[in-house]
């Protein structure tokens, strides 16, 4: 079982104990309490003190918090660089609303150690078209979001515009027809490059595809 300051620490750092509701809470209120709460937890945890000398408090912070969540802070500040400054106000923010989206604490490592540039995208112009597309061009209910996120992680990392839309258009046109399958079983065709991937390696007559993708 964590240690009661552990236990205070991840839940002041990085998580709701309830399930959230978006829009994530007050940024000034966030900021009384992320200041108030984890300093001295901050400080005696085993994870603080290997951290290097000269980084910030805000630095120390937020690889603990990344730590706490089970993913590896190294490798998501070296793959995302934004992350060096990003606040733990915004990284909340996008907890938030994928847990508000059933993403659950549990899918963390595995979605933000594929793909860590998630952990500093916008809400509002990245993550809810991603979730729009999910409901509207695959037909996936509410309920499956998570199946089809875990799925994929790099579903929330894809421009809709530039990325998933044209990828479908594409799978469509050459006969890719089971919408369902398309979300839960080959999604990472959605987020390969249509020019460099799927125009040259997608020809029907060498691959073995269902019948039921095809009309």
């Amino acid at each position: 079982m964590p240690a009661p300051g552990a236990t205070a620490l991840h839940s002041s750092l990085c998580f709701s104990p309830q399930k959230p509701s978006f829009p994530p809470p007050n940024c000034q209120q966030l900021n009384t309490n992320l200041a108030a709460k984890p300093k001295s937890l901050l400080q005696n945890h085993p994870l603080y003190t290997p951290t290097h000398a000269n980084l910030s408090f805000q630095i120390k912070e937020k690889i603990l918090c990344l730590e706490i969540m089970g993913v590896d802070s190294g490798k998501a500040l070296s793959q995302n660089p934004s992350l060096h400054s990003a606040t733990l106000e915004s990284i909340h923010s996008i907890i938030s609303f994928l847990q508000s989206n059933g993403i659950q604490q549990k899918d963390f490592p595995r979605i933000f150690g594929m793909c860590p540039r998630i952990l500093t995208s916008n809400v509002k112009t990245d993550l809810i078209p991603v979730f729009n597309f999910l409901s509207q061009y695959l037909r996936v209910p509410e309920n499956r979001f998570r199946v089809v996120i875990n799925k994929c992680p790099r579903l929330l990392a894809s421009s809709v515009r530039d990325q998933l839309k044209p990828a479908l258009y594409y799978l469509q046109r050459i006969g890719f027809k089971d919408l369902e399958a398309l979300a839960y079983h080959d999604s990472v065709l959605l987020v390969s490059s249509v020019e460099n991937t799927l125009i040259p390696k997608l020809k029907l007559d060498h691959l073995e595809i269902p019948y039921t993708f095809i009309l």
